[in-house]
C-alpha cells in the first residue's frame, strides 16, 4: 500500500500515512496501545505478503508504473533501514533521522530553521521536534538573544543518539556505494537527473510533444 510521496524522511521520499508515528500522536493515550498492535500486525503481514512482482511489472504497459516500483523501493528501503537503527541501539525515529541530523549540526535551532532546512511543512516539523521531546533527545528553551523566540538542543541522550546516528549514516552511505557498484548504476545521481528532467518538462508535456511529432509523421506519409 504505497503512501503519498510528500517527504524526504529517513530512508528516502516518503510521505504521512495512516500509520505513522505522526498521525498516531493526537491520539489518547488509552486508544494508543491496541492501536500500536494492530499497526505491528498490519506492518507484519505487508512484509509477509508483498511480492517482488505483480501484475504491473507483467503488463505489456509496464513502463507506465515507474512511480509504484519507486515507491516499492522507498518501502523496502524503509523496512530495512528500521533495521539498521535497532541494530545500532539508535532510538531515532526513522522519519526523525534527517531532523536530528540537522539539529545536531548546528547545535541549537529554532522550528523554522528545521523546517527551511527540510524543505517541508511547518506542521510537519512541528510533529517531529514533539516526537523528539518525548523520546527525550530534544529540548525546548527560550532564546537567550530573544526572550520571545524558542530554540532547540539535543538533551544530553539526544547527543549520544546523535553521535551513533553520524557513524550507522557513514555505514549506510558505504553500503549504498557497495549497492552501486553491485548494479553498476549510481542510483542517486540517475534519481538526482530524472527529477531535474521532469522539473523541466513534465510528463504531460512530453506527451504532448510525442503526439505532435506522431501527427506531423502521419502528415508526412499521406503527403507521398
Amino acid at each position: 500500500m504505497p503512501e503519498p510521496v510528500e517527504e524526504q524522511a529517513g530512508w528516502g521520499v516518503r510521505g504521512i500515512s495512516p500509520f505513522s508515528e505522526e498521525t498516531r500522536a493526537p491520539f489518547d493515550i488509552r486508544l494508543r496501545e491496541p492501536y500500536t498492535q494492530l499497526i505491528a500486525q498490519f506492518n507484519a503481514y505487508m512484509v509477509d505478503n508483498m511480492k517482488a512482482t505483480n501484475f504491473r511489472d507483467e503488463h505489456a504497459l509496464k513502463g507506465a508504473f515507474v512511480s509504484n516500483k519507486l515507491l516499492r523501493l522507498v518501502d523496502l528501503i524503509a523496512d530495512q533501514g528500521d533495521d539498521l537503527l535497532r541494530e545500532a541501539e539508535i532510538t531515532v525515529p526513522a522519519r526523525a533521522v534527517a531532523c536530528t541530523l540537522f539539529i545536531g549540526e548546528k547545535d541549537q535551532v529554532s522550528l523554522a530553521d528545521i523546517a527551511k532546512a527540510l524543505d517541508e511543512p511547518h506542521q510537519l516539523s512541528a510533529q517531529r521536534v514533539e516526537g523528539l521531546i518525548r523520546l527525550g533527545l530534544l529540548e525546548r528553551r527560550d532564546d537567550p538573544k530573544d526572550r520571545r523566540r524558542k530554540v532547540l538542543r539535543l538533551t544530553k541522550n539526544g547527543k549520544v543518539q546523535y553521535q551513533r546516528l553520524c557513524v550507522r549514516l557513514a555505514e549506510i552511505e558505504q553500503a549504498f556505494n557497495d549497492l552501486y557498484a553491485e548494479i553498476d548504476h549510481d542510483l542517486s545521481a540517475i534519481l538526482d537527473g530524472a527529477i531535474d528532467a521532469l522539473r523541466r518538462t513534465p510528463l504531460l508535456e512530453r506527451i504532448r510533444k510525442h503526439a505532435t511529432k506522431a501527427e506531423a509523421s502521419d502528415k508526412n506519409q499521406k503527403a507521398r
